[in-house]
């Protein structure tokens, strides 16, 4: 059937957006929605082949730069972008240049950094400086000082250009630049702070469809932009009009709604592990590789229980060697959508080599193993630890079987159910929490930011030392760490890349930074009207290249 067009995509789900404007969101679901509404200068074609998903393309800009084409230095360090005629904001304005400086500036602003922001201030001249004198200035004046400072890596050349100048040679810096995090900002989005409810009321899109309704906790409603160009955009082709996404409705309700067909595709949330056996070889259930180091146990170095018990290796050895792998597998629907982990690097990074940087341990756990390692770490009548971990989906199921694991080696489980955006805005926006012991292990995953030669966006994020944004949610420090991703970053080409950062997965693995439990293949269930489902880049799929069948 060829593609249609036309039509409203209905999906559904339990918990909101982690948040609506690019330069903060992380979550997986809400990926799909900044594809929709926003644009970059270069992203990925959607499609179904993991070997090219990290092929880097056009998209605002007219070409990748190259050396051939002379938009990239000899140095391999200056890049010039020039837009597309035609991108325009959903109000007709054009994007410019000085709005491409200002998406890029604004993921430095001190009272809500980027999640991102590690990528950039690493790799662009002259952001870590803007990070850096953001933070003396007086919270009145952030606004004035982001629009008008100057950022040497950022220069805009007219209305129209932009060249961008990174620290040494960047492997990947057109895979940062490919991020929801570069998105251009109008200026209207100066003067407010970054994620706010000031942001989200004065969204601007710049991409095929645009934010007609937010109600928080109960609809997202995308519609088309009318000032969106077919003929500039060169990997959206939007068919359908308009996107629907109804949260706040339970795991189960939302599972019969996409299996009736009164509803298109699931949101956040996967078919229940009980409904898995009759999917398999539905095709309305999508199984692909997608890379997840998910789900994995983050380790809180700073928590003050248990005589600070969690900053001893050896308790972190002993969780490792008590969990039962096997068995949380079976929730995330075993062996044909999952991996048993022992390592950072999945097999889809092209970092991953078949000999295992550390010894595996027993698939179902060693208990004896567990209670030696922690008598050793000076606790042989066990001790207590409290896992937080969302309280939807498969994941309370999860932590039961991580207790019953535990329990056989003298760890006493407390669990800490919350929503998806307590998890973010409660538990790991700062370091308070990890202070005041209210967790010790986190129940959390982590998707790649991009696929194919993707091993920093494994390492840096969760290893490197604080303080920019980051997802070392464990707040872990090693030097011997921190100088092998920069020796990573600034590395002339992906081989010895690589070499650096398998010494990262062996160093981390020795210090159980994290614990690793799972390489999830990603899988998602919808409607069979709904046609045309890509993968990647979206792993939930790519809401610009479906159609809906009649």
């Amino acid at each position: 059937m060829d593609p249609r067009y036309g039509g409203t995509l209905t999906m559904v789900g339990a918990a909101d957006a982690d948040n609506l404007d690019p330069a903060l969101s992380v979550h997986t679901a809400a990926r799909g929605v900044l594809r929709a509404y926003t644009r970059q200068l270069v992203t990925y074609r959607a499609g179904r082949d993991q070997g090219t998903a990290g092929a880097v393309v056009a998209d605002m800009a007219i070409e990748v730069p190259t050396r051939e084409n002379g938009r990239l230095d000899e140095s391999g360090q200056e890049y010039v972008f020039t837009l597309r005629p035609g991108i325009r904001w959903d109000d007709y304005r054009p994007v410019t240049a000085a709005d491409l400086a200002r998406g890029l500036k604004r993921l430095a602003h001190p009272d809500a950094p980027g999640p991102a922001l590690s990528y950039f201030v690493r790799t662009i001249r002259g952001m870590a400086e803007l990070r850096d004198y953001l933070d003396t200035v007086d919270p009145t004046d952030v606004a004035r000082a982001l629009e008008t400072s100057t950022v040497e890596g950022i220069e805009v050349v007219g209305t129209d250009t932009v060249v961008l100048r990174t620290i040494g040679h960047s492997v990947d810096f057109l895979n940062i630049l490919a991020l929801p995090s570069a998105t251009p900002a109008p200026i209207e989005y100066s003067g407010f702070l970054p994620g706010s409810d000031d942001i989200v009321r004065r969204l601007r899109s710049n991409g095929p469809y645009r934010v007609e309704n937010y109600v928080s906790g109960k609809e997202i409603l995308l519609g088309r932009n009318p000032a969106w160009d077919t003929h500039s955009d060169p990997v959206r082709a939007a068919y359908i009009d308009q996107v629907s996404v109804r949260v706040g409705v339970d795991e189960a309700e939302s599972f019969r709604l996409v299996d009736t067909g009164e509803v298109d595709m699931l949101w956040d949330i996967q078919p229940m592990t009980a409904e898995l056996p009759r999917l398999f070889g539905d095709p309305r259930l999508e199984i692909h590789p997608a890379g997840l180091f998910s789900p994995y146990l983050a380790v809180n170095m700073l928590s003050p229980n248990a005589e600070r018990a969690t900053s001893k290796v050896a308790v972190r050895q002993a969780v490792s060697a008590a969990l039962d792998r096997s068995a949380v597998s079976r929730v995330w629907g075993g062996p044909r959508l999952s991996d048993l982990a022992w390592r950072i690097l999945p097999p889809l990074c092209s970092a991953h080599t078949p000999t295992p940087p550390v010894p595996e341990g027993a698939p179902s756990g060693d208990p004896l193993l567990a209670r030696s390692l922690l008598a050793s770490a000076g606790y042989p009548d066990g001790l207590t630890l409290r896992i937080v971990h969302r309280d939807r989906d498969i994941h309370p199921e999860s932590v039961q079987e991580i207790a019953t694991a535990l329990a056989r080696a003298g760890i006493r489980v407390v669990p800490v159910p919350v929503s998806l955006n307590d998890l973010f805005t409660t538990y790991f926006a700062s370091a308070e929490p990890a202070v005041r012991g209210d967790w010790d292990l986190a129940f959390t995953g982590w998707e790649p930011d991009w696929h194919g030669d993707n091993a920093r966006t494994y390492l840096q994020p969760l290893f490197e030392s604080r303080p920019e944004g980051t997802w070392n949610l464990g707040f872990y420090t090693n030097p011997r760490v921190d100088r092998l991703l920069a020796a990573g970053r600034e590395a002339q080409d992906r081989s010895a890349a690589n070499a650096a950062y398998r010494a990262v997965e062996v160093e981390v693995l020795r210090d159980m930074a994290v614990i690793p439990v799972l390489f999830a293949h990603q899988y998602w269930f919808h409607s069979p009207r709904v046609r045309g489902w890509e993968p990647y880049p979206v792993l939930n799929g790519d809401l610009t290249n479906l159609w809906l069948a009649p």
